[in-house]
């Protein structure tokens, strides 16, 4: 039982390990096409605004 326990334990270790970057990276493309979004967005309101 115990080795079946540290098999699991080294197991969650690596997955983790392995999650961190891809979820680091994923976090940073959201964060990125929040931003592109809202300056679309002001761009889309400033040409309204000129529209007027």
């Amino acid at each position: 039982m115990r080795k079946f326990l540290a098999r699991v334990a080294i197991l969650t270790r690596k997955v983790a390990e392995w999650l961190m970057p891809v979820l680091t990276v994923v976090k940073l493309l959201i964060e990125i096409a929040g931003k592109v979004a809202n300056c679309y967005d002001y761009q889309l309101r400033v040409q309204i605004s000129f529209a007027r």
